[in-house]
């Protein structure tokens, strides 16, 4: 790649603030040299490009017809330098993020993990809102998400850091007894607990198992994964997961997978924000340190594998 051919920047800073201003003084003023000086830098840019910026016959600081004509492009490129420096220096607010997030997963994986953050920046706060019906990111009300993401919004930035699986969980004590579940279709037996807000996460699943004329139950509906999963946890029924946030829970023995089939979630979990925050450090700086702590977890890596391998069998 050639080498940009630019005149030198300290004298196009002292011929734009010499122009802006009218008055090679009162550029040396603002930028903290000598009139002399910027008399000098300009002298020095217009040998550099061969061409007078500054009429000679007059004791103000009046541009020439080529100087008219070249200092709106050099101020608007100044203008858009100091307008995008000003959006990526740290500012006070730069201190705290406030991130929207579901609630299971809140406590199910990234709160455990919010220590190794807050040592890493403990000069930053980080507040998480999950008080959401929609599943949409709403930018009105936090500066970035960690959330299933159904399509492409205009406007937003969307990264990708895992996929997500569908598979049922329950208490190990419906595993034993007269009433077992043991195969797919013994879930006619029991209440199926559900997220009102996805519903079709069972339907989905099932069609998966081959199972039909299974209903959901009519008198538990929860409006979070993970009330439908303490539900499990008392036994009052089997639970939709959206894995691996019930690992733990299993591998401690509070709830057990009754089935090896998972099912590919239609929506991946992602970092999203908008595209005119996204290059803010705290933005930056977080999404960051997320995707390390995703590309750290053998359960993200395992759904990832699991979800390559139904792919390439599809």
């Amino acid at each position: 790649m050639a080498r940009r051919d630019l005149p030198p920047l300290r004298a196009l800073t002292a011929f734009e603030a010499a122009a802006r201003l009218g008055s090679f003084r009162r550029a040396a003023e603002e930028l903290g040299i000598t009139r002399s000086a910027v008399s000098h830098q300009i002298k020095a840019l217009e040998g550099a490009i061969g061409l007078n910026l500054f009429r000679r016959d007059t004791r103000r600081a009046e541009l020439s017809t080529i100087g008219q004509v070249y200092f709106p492009a050099i101020r608007e490129a100044f203008d858009q330098i100091e307008t995008h420096t000003q959006f990526i220096k740290p500012s006070k607010d730069d201190s705290e993020l406030t991130l929207q997030v579901y609630v299971t997963v809140a406590l199910k994986w990234l709160i455990p993990r919010l220590y190794d953050f807050e040592r890493r920046y403990p000069d930053m706060k980080v507040r998480l809102s999950t008080s959401y019906f929609n599943w949409d990111f709403n930018e009105q009300s936090a500066d970035a998400a960690f959330i299933l993401v159904r399509e492409a919004v205009a406007g937003q930035y969307q990264n990708p850091l895992f996929g997500s699986v569908l598979r049922p969980v329950c208490s190990p004590n419906l595993l034993i007894g007269d009433n077992a579940i043991r195969t797919p279709e013994d879930l006619k037996n029991h209440k199926l607990l559900h997220v009102y807000t996805a519903q079709e996460d069972w339907q989905i699943w099932l069609d998966a198992a081959g199972v039909k004329d299974v209903a959901l139950s009519d008198n538990l509906a929860f409006d979070s994964y993970i009330l439908s999963q303490e539900a499990a946890v008392e036994g009052r029924g089997v639970a939709m997961t959206i894995g691996p946030f019930a690992d733990d829970d299993v591998a401690a023995g509070r709830l057990a997978y009754p089935f090896e089939l998972t099912v590919p979630h239609r929506h991946s979990w992602q970092f999203v924000c908008s595209n005119t925050q996204r290059l803010k450090p705290k933005i930056r700086r977080f999404e960051k340190w997320l995707a390390e702590q995703v590309a750290a977890d053998p359960n993200l890596r395992a759904v990832d594998e699991t979800l390559i391998k139904q792919v390439g069998q599809a």
